[in-house]
């Protein structure tokens, strides 16, 4: 790659990944990340005249809020809350979308990063691709889609979902029978503009950058190590963002909550508070969010079926955190939710699948017996910090990015430039997100001007 030499009236940045070009006092920062915090520091910056590259793993942008159904306590609809920022980020002059993109180095300082990116191979033209869906008629592999319970299933070859940028089909060379064995052809022989290109190699890329931003967000406790509720192995025991995904209308069941085994409708549903949090074994720090999850998705059930169903809810400490939440756990309490004060021992199945559960409820000094269609596990979160050793920001006691002071900068690092939104630095719910990412924004444009 050539680059431009400085002038003393001009900075260098990248227009495209193709090149660079002078551009006259303007900024440029990268965003690590696409989900919710993301999206809202690059508009930030975008919007102050900075030139923005963010960059995501994944071939869609939203991070786990359009996977929702509704937001508590307000309950708005969460794909209609992500949508306008996901289309304002995809429409700014300013925001260049690096999608299924990896930081593969991080090199230089405040003012003069170095980062070396890597675009992941598609095998499919973008250019060419017309999304007509040919190729995904034809292919012969099914593949559980990710946070569905194995309920819904998608092709080797697909579209992304939701929000893909840029929407065009991938292939998902794990799980490909060309890549696997050799045998399969159907996609390219079935495309008509001949955009299968399975010889496509991934390339690397360099950015010169400003300043950075980290909003890599949390990835969800692994049920599995709470081994006592056997997830994984009884299959009407399910974590909380996928029950998210049998309330969602763009979920496996339409929106229906059913049980996970057979379909059938749930006469009773049990929920785990604090599985994998405040837990000394694991994380001893509140996830901030499992409280107000747990009441949603007990309102939500009752919503639909009324006295129908029975809503258990199993916590270690109710903390209804936020504007609106202490009105919304009252709310909840008095619609006939069963508030249970204890952590269940074990989780057993009985012959027709439906599950039992004994607790020692503190607020009645009694031991309760629950028979359950489905137990939901309310999972702590654990941050994203696998770019550690490549940002050198140290990790603090519980595993997050440190940020330089606890109360007086949060959004900031030991190191100069760098700069950490949502939930890298602690736990929060998604205003809390919105508001830190902003924050870390301003901070980074700061930065920047300090630097001219």
């Amino acid at each position: 790659m050539h680059l431009l030499k400085h002038k003393s009236d001009s900075k260098l940045v990248p227009l495209t990944l193709a090149g660079w070009i002078m551009m006259d006092d303007k900024h440029s920062a990268l965003v690590i990340g696409g989900g919710i915090a993301g999206l809202q520091a690059s508009l930030d910056l975008a919007r102050m005249n900075v030139q923005v590259y963010l960059v995501e793993r994944k071939p869609r942008l939203g991070g786990h809020t359009p996977l929702l159904y509704k937001i508590s306590p307000t309950m708005e609809n969460a794909e209609e809350l992500v949508k306008p920022v996901i289309q304002n980020a995809t429409q700014h002059t300013n925001l260049k979308i690096l999608s299924y993109f990896e930081i593969e180095a991080v090199a230089g300082s405040a003012g003069n990063f170095k980062v070396r990116v890597r675009k992941k191979a598609r095998y499919v033209d973008e250019e060419k691709c017309t999304l007509c869906g040919e190729c995904e008629k034809v292919c012969p592999v099914d593949i559980p889609k990710e946070y569905e319970m194995k309920l819904g299933t998608r092709k080797v070859i697909y579209l992304p979902h939701p929000y893909p940028v840029p929407a065009k089909y991938l292939i998902d060379r794990e799980n490909c029978l060309y890549f696997k064995e050799g045998s399969c052809h159907a996609c390219r022989e079935a495309c008509p503009e001949n955009a299968i290109v399975y010889e496509q190699k991934d390339k690397e890329e360099e950015l010169q950058v400003d300043a950075i931003i980290v909003a890599t967000g949390f990835k969800q406790y692994e049920a599995r190590k709470a081994g006592q509720y056997k997830y994984g192995i009884y299959p009407n025991v399910i974590t909380g963002m996928e029950y998210e995904r049998l309330c969602s209308p763009s979920g496996p069941t339409n929106g229906k909550i059913v049980r996970a085994s057979d379909g059938a409708k749930p006469k009773s549903v049990a929920y785990i508070l604090c599985v994998g949090s405040r837990e000394e074994e694991n994380h001893g720090y509140c996830c901030r969010i499992g409280c107000l999850g747990a009441l949603k998705h007990a309102y939500i059930l009752k919503t639909q079926y009324g006295d129908e169903a029975d809503a258990h809810i199993c916590y270690t400490d109710m903390r209804a955190v936020g504007k609106k939440a202490e009105e919304f756990y009252r709310e909840v309490r008095g619609s006939g939710i069963n508030l249970i004060h204890g952590q269940p021992s074990q989780t057993r199945e009985r012959p027709d699948k439906s599950l039992t559960i004994e607790v020692y409820d503190q607020a009645t000094s009694k031991l309760l017996s629950i028979t359950a269609d489905l137990v939901v596990l309310e999972v702590g979160l654990e941050p994203h910090v696998d770019l550690q050793e490549k940002l050198r920001v140290p990790l603090d006691d519980d595993g997050f990015f440190m940020v330089a002071h606890p109360k007086l900068a949060t959004t900031e690092t030991s190191i100069e430039g760098i700069f950490l939104a949502g939930t890298v630095q602690q736990p929060m719910g998604i205003s809390e997100t919105v508001a830190h990412a902003s924050a870390a924004a301003m901070k980074a444009l700061i930065s920047m001007q300090k630097q001219r």
